[in-house]
């Protein structure tokens, strides 16, 4: 799914990356941001954010910044965009951003959804655990080279949310 883009709430911005353990990030003012109506985001814990779609260096890129030192945001970068365009921490960038109005539900493959359909309480458990959490499995799920590969995750994780209501083994 693309993201949606509303071109007149888009903004430049210039910013230095700096690196904390493997993470790049910049830091972006919020009286520069707040004028653009990010959508909230979920965060798993309670916690704060703000989706928006990134476009750097000629790509695109659905973001989440997140609280960061008074009265900023900050934003990661993924490393392969970084690389892509030859830059790294202490490398001033530019990039705009734009409110992400789509929906960050993943498609779910067609035997995840015909076993919700089957089985509302297991599609409540699916719902419990976290977007992102929903978001890694699929992707998981997706990278599997054959069908029969696909349909055996797909049932893994589904008996692991019958089971313990998780997706995660911990």
């Amino acid at each position: 799914m693309s993201p949606a883009v509303d071109s007149s709430r888009v903004n430049c911005f210039t910013a230095k990356l700096y690196q904390i353990a493997l993470v790049r990030w910049v830091d972006l003012p919020r009286k520069l941001v707040d004028p653009l109506g990010l959508p909230a985001a979920e965060i798993k814990g309670g916690g704060r954010g703000w989706n928006a779609v990134l476009r750097f260096n000629g790509d695109l890129d659905r973001v989440t910044l997140l609280p960061g030192k008074r009265g900023h945001y900050k934003l990661a970068f993924k490393v392969e965009l970084l690389r892509a365009a030859g830059v790294d921490a202490g490398d001033e960038i530019e990039f705009t951003l734009a409110p992400d109005t789509a929906s960050r539900e993943p498609d779910l493959p067609e035997e995840m959804r015909k076993a919700f359909q089957s089985r509302p309480p297991l599609a409540g458990r699916w719902l419990a655990n976290s977007l992102a959490s929903r978001r890694q499995v699929i992707r998981y799920i997706e990278e599997a080279k054959t069908p029969e590969t696909r349909a055996k995750r797909c049932w893994l994780f589904l008996e692991r949310l019958a089971d313990t209501g998780r997706l995660g083994q911990d």
